[in-house]
């Protein structure tokens, strides 16, 4: 990017764009002196010193102390103010309404869960709208707005639910509703595209050439970026359930979906004699009892299969292992272990933190702020 490509043109649209640089700039490597910051995005002074105005002037960014040269003036780094700027993440589960407000770098300040009716979507979308007006006006500062996350088809455009069969809806506005009763923006997206952006923004980054994110929970679905990129849109979702698998109980092989889901595991250990509710029930009896050791080595050689065959056909730089796949760093060395054709390192888990579905749809508002240039 260069200040001569928007000769004159458009010039909200050059300084919007030349903001967003700066900000993902910051984001990802910051502090940075505004020197840096022009050679970095081939701009001159002048245009980083009236970018970087306002956003002193607004508290976005905030200058440090004075870094001394050899030669020449001192240097002055500026840097993003992670708490400048708070987002509302509300993730819409099969029994559960959790809600969350982060700051500009995921830092979870608080989560509240509702149980709640899966099929009535009124009663659903109305309460979470209260939960998320509180949430924002709990908020130490400024809220950006409101990030829904939800299974099924999503469309992202205009906020709507266009299916989810776990859940009963079909062309169900979301958006609309909470801006309605909040009065704050509001971004909707699918399950796996939202995790994949928190990663790529509070994450891995997005310097990645590209990287597959993995869900492995009640469902079975992939995201997968094919290059570096500021547009959640370019995410390509998927479903990998059809995939054969070794099953749980070493009787063969099936289709992922039907043997390697959470639900499956769990009717497993409870087939084996285990008295559990949860996964978390699962990998606490790990600790010591055999066959839920078992049962979970066995869903790591599941993963590592699955791992391995989208290695194979897409070739990403890095497979996040997101919902259950790889709970924790035991069973995701478990998984390093298996696989064949996947390099071990490229395999990682997330790094959203305890709830990572609601960081994920506060990561919705925090990205488009840092991709739009749109500070006001």
């Amino acid at each position: 990017m260069n200040d001569s490509g928007f000769s004159g043109t458009r010039p909200r649209q050059a300084r919007q764009a030349n903001t967003a640089a700066v900000l993902q700039l910051l984001a990802q490597r910051g502090p940075l002196a505004r020197g840096d910051i022009a050679k970095e995005l081939s701009l001159n002074h002048g245009s980083v010193s009236r970018i970087i105005e306002p956003l002193l002037s607004s508290g976005i960014v905030r200058e440090l102390a004075e870094r001394s040269t050899r030669l020449g003036r001192p240097r002055v780094p500026v840097e993003l103010d992670r708490s400048a700027r708070y987002a509302v993440g509300v993730h819409l589960g099969l029994e559960l309404t959790t809600v969350g407000l982060t700051d500009l770098a995921g830092r979870g300040i608080g989560t509240r869960a509702e149980n709640r009716d899966p099929a009535d979507s009124a009663a659903t979308l109305r309460r979470a709208a209260e939960l998320a007006a509180e949430m924002a006006g709990s908020a130490p500062g400024p809220v950006l707005g409101i990030g829904v996350t939800v299974g099924g088809e999503v469309n992202r455009a205009d906020g709507r639910v266009v299916r989810n069969d776990v859940l009963g809806w079909a062309d169900v506005q979301v958006a609309d509703r909470l801006r309605a009763r909040t009065g704050l923006e509001v971004v909707v997206d699918a399950n796996v595209p939202a995790l994949l952006g928190a990663e790529l923004t509070f994450g891995a980054g997005p310097s990645r050439h590209s990287v597959l994110y993995l869900f492995i929970g009640n469902v079975a679905e992939t995201g997968f970026l094919g290059r570096p990129t500021t547009s959640p849109d370019s995410v390509i979702q998927g479903n990998f359930g059809r995939i054969l698998v070794p099953d749980l109980t070493g009787g063969g092989h099936a289709r992922f979906g039907e043997c390697g889901t959470d639900v499956a595991l769990l009717a497993a250990a409870r087939s084996a004699g285990l008295a559990v509710t949860s996964l978390t029930d699962l990998i606490r009896l790990a600790d010591t009892d055999p066959v839920a050791i078992g049962l979970l080595e066995a869903r790591s050689a599941q993963v590592a299969v699955v791992a391995d065959t989208v290695y194979d056909l897409m070739r990403p730089s890095m497979i996040i292992l997101g919902g259950s796949g790889a709970p924790s760093e035991r069973w995701l060395d478990a998984v390093r272990d298996r696989v064949e054709t996947a390099p071990p390192r490229s395999l990682v888990v997330p790094r959203s933190g305890a709830n990572p579905l609601v960081t994920a749809a506060a990561g919705l508002v925090v990205r488009a702020f840092l991709t739009t240039g749109i500070t006001e």
